[in-house]
Formats: structure tokens, C-alpha cells, sequence
């Protein structure tokens, strides 16, 4: 068997979830809570760009699809929601050279042919957002040629179904108790740039949202890299009664150890979880070695796919730091439920965040929990689909 084409393609318009920043502010993601609600951010210490999120976001993290092809008549598929037109363009333009002609189950050599091949202009950000779809595509690719479903090719289940939390605003968390799930991740809507005052919010919202789940569920907070070592560590004697899990990513991401590690020690009880916009996997072995997270997450889709944090996985059990990755769908849940060190996994809830619905409208068929739980089934690959109505093809010369 033998790679004999890759197509990659953009997201059309008219679909009501992954939309990028492309077609506005209030189409991205589908709107919701993600677009308008108050959600604190990176560019939150800028007033202009602090009211809306999305507002400052840029092309690099609009979603493409990728299908690679083969002689055989095997097609591997993955949409992957960051990149956009600059990850299509190094899959097209350099990428390509690396797969045509290539048999698609030499899956290690050709990852690291990507990966060496653009250390010259950068080993993170949209090269790994390009990586990693060709590398899910390629594990989509060899599951089906051999009509087995990816965590099968990875070890088999670790556990017969996936517990899940939800990621949403806590203006909803309510909505979320009592429905399965062991626990609710809230957005904070203030951070550093509130000051005293969004220590004060932030104390407040925390507290109405452990009284709005109750005491049975875990609650979490997204910092979003908002927040800095004195904001983190005031917050956490303020809600020491509110049984908080963990602040993830408080601090900005990328040769942030030694600042992650103070504030492990700053905040306990309160764990650290941190990884999802660290890109290299090497930048992973860095954080586990200096013992700066309690949690680390990757994102499959942007640190290079599931053979990266297969890697990031391997680091993390000797160092038993339990591995929880970012985001929500088929390739996570493949990944949690072949690894023994991922006790459960993210479901992220999208539009008004009260309901569950696909996260992805351009994945057919992806796997949704049922009172709180993921159940796989045995289809081949990740075993979804792409939704072609959505699909708006990206030529080599774009």
C-alpha cells in the first residue's frame, strides 16, 4: 500500500459549529457561550480585545480537513481546529514530498521527517497544528486498512468506557448537575487585568458555582493563561472551602517551569494543570522533569497528534502525572481509553453550553457521552466521518 494523494481543505461557511475567525467574531465556533460571553485571555490586558475573545484571533486558528489517499483504495481522514489555511499550505507545499510514494503504516519515520523538516521556521504553533493532522489521518488511514479502531492499534481499552467533565461558562454549570458527569470546568471571565476586583469576582464565581453543582462533582477552573503567579496564589486562599481541583494553564504557556513549579507549591491543594498551547514534545519533558504540573494536558490536535502525546504519555507515567488532554472528541477519546495513565477526558460543550451536541459539525458520527460516560465502539479508524458539505477544497498553489 502506498500514499498516493493528500487533499486538504478549508471549512465552509453555513455550518453551525466550527467556524473560524474568517467569517467574524460572532460566527466563530458557533457562537455561544465561547463568542459572547466574558471569558478572560491571553489579550485580556488590552481593553480593545478584552470584551470578546475571539476578537483578536487570526487565521492560524481556523479549523481544515485533511484526507489522505492510497493505491489500495484506503482513505484517512481528520479535521483538525487549528491551522487553518497556513497548515494547509505546509501539508501541500512541503509535507506532501514526505507521503506520496510512502507506505501510510511507516507512521514513526514520517512524523519525524515532518518534525525535522521544520525546525528552520518553527517546532510549534500552525507546523504542529499541519503535523498533527496528517498524523491523525494516518492512524484514521492504517485503522481502516486494517478494520480495527485506533485504540486497538495503541493496546486495546484500558477501561470499557470514558468518564467525562464539561467544559463550560458557569453562567451554565448548573445545568450540569446530576447528569453523569464527574465533574464541571468553568471559563473564568476575570483574571490579572480585573485586578483586586476580578480577585473579588473570581472568588464570587467560584463560590456560586460549587453551590450550583453541589459538593459530588469536581470543579475546575480554564485560566487561559489570564492569570499571573500573585493573581493564582491570592485566588487560591480565597476559595480554599470551595473544593477547587485544579487552575489550568494559569500562567503563559512556553519556558514557564520554574514559575509553574512556585505556584504548585503556592496553591496546594489546588493542582496545576497545564500543557495545551505547549507544542513540542520535548517542551513536555521539560515541565515533567522539573516537576511543574500536577496534570498535563496536550492538545492532540496542535502538539502534533496522537503519536506525539503517545510520547507525552510515556514521559508522564514514569513521573505518575496523570495525562488528561485538551479538547474533546474521537482521536482524545481513542487516546484516554487505550492509556492507563488517563483516568477520564474532556467533553466540551458548545452554542448556549447547556446541552449535548458535537462539538465538530464536520465530523459525522462523533462519539457523544451518555450520562457522563464514552462509549467506543469497534468501528475502524476513529470511526467518524467527514461532513463534505462543509468541505471547500484547497489547491497546492493556494
Amino acid at each position: 500500500m502506498k500514499i498516493t494523494d493528500v487533499k486538504v481543505y478549508r471549512i465552509r461557511s453555513g455550518n453551525t459549529g466550527e467556524k473560524g475567525a474568517r467569517f467574524g467574531e460572532s460566527q466563530y465556533w458557533g457562537g455561544g457561550w465561547q463568542t459572547h460571553a466574558l471569558i478572560a485571555n491571553p489579550m485580556s490586558v488590552y481593553p480593545d480585545y478584552a470584551s470578546v475573545r475571539t476578537r483578536w484571533m487570526g487565521p492560524g486558528q481556523d479549523p481544515y480537513a485533511i484526507e489522505i489517499f492510497t493505491d489500495d483504495g484506503v482513505v484517512g481522514a481528520a479535521v483538525n481546529y487549528g491551522g487553518g489555511p497556513f497548515a494547509c499550505a505546509v501539508i501541500q507545499q512541503h509535507f506532501r514530498r514526505f507521503l506520496i510514494g510512502q507506505d501510510p503504516f511507516d507512521i514513526e519515520r514520517l512524523w519525524d521527517q515532518m518534525y525535522r523538516s521544520v525546525m528552520p521556521y518553527g517546532l510549534g504553533g500552525v507546523t504542529s497544528m499541519a503535523i498533527s493532522g496528517v498524523d491523525l489521518a494516518l492512524w484514521d488511514l492504517v485503522g481502516r486498512a486494517l478494520g480495527q479502531p485506533v485504540y486497538r492499534l495503541c493496546g486495546g481499552k484500558t477501561k470499557d468506557r470514558i468518564p467525562c467533565y464539561v467544559t463550560t461558562h458557569p453562567d451554565t454549570a448548573s445545568s450540569w448537575k446530576d447528569r453523569g458527569f464527574l465533574g464541571v470546568k468553568i471559563a473564568a471571565p476575570w483574571g490579572v487585568s480585573s485586578g483586586r476586583d476580578g480577585l473579588r469576582r473570581m472568588e464570587s464565581c467560584i463560590r456560586e458555582t460549587r453551590r450550583a453543582i453541589g459538593d459530588e462533582m469536581e470543579l475546575m477552573i480554564d485560566c487561559y493563561m489570564s492569570w499571573d503567579l500573585e493573581f493564582a496564589s491570592r485566588l487560591a486562599a480565597r476559595v480554599r472551602d470551595y473544593d477547587v481541583m485544579w487552575f489550568e494553564d494559569p500562567l503563559q504557556n512556553g519556558w514557564a517551569e520554574p514559575l509553574n513549579r512556585e505556584l504548585r507549591s503556592r496553591v496546594n491543594p489546588v493542582l496545576v494543570a497545564i500543557g495545551n498551547l505547549e507544542f513540542d514534545y520535548k517542551a513536555f519533558h521539560s515541565i515533567l522533569v522539573n516537576r511543574a504540573c500536577d496534570i498535563i494536558q496536550p492538545e492532540l490536535q496542535w502538539c502534533g497528534g496522537l503519536t506525539a502525546v503517545r510520547r507525552i504519555a510515556a514521559m508522564a507515567k514514569a513521573y505518575d502525572i496523570p495525562v488528561i488532554p485538551h479538547g474533546a472528541g474521537a482521536y482524545t477519546y481513542h487516546f484516554v481509553i487505550s492509556n492507563l495513565n488517563s483516568p477520564y477526558a474532556e467533553y466540551l460543550a458548545v452554542g448556549d453550553g447547556t446541552e449535548v451536541r458535537s462539538t465538530f459539525d464536520t465530523i459525522v458520527g462523533e462519539p457523544l457521552p451518555v450520562d457522563g460516560m464514552i462509549d467506543l465502539g469497534d468501528k475502524p479508524g476513529f470511526g467518524v466521518e467527514l461532513n463534505r458539505d462543509y468541505l471547500e477544497p484547497v489547491s497546492g498553489l493556494d
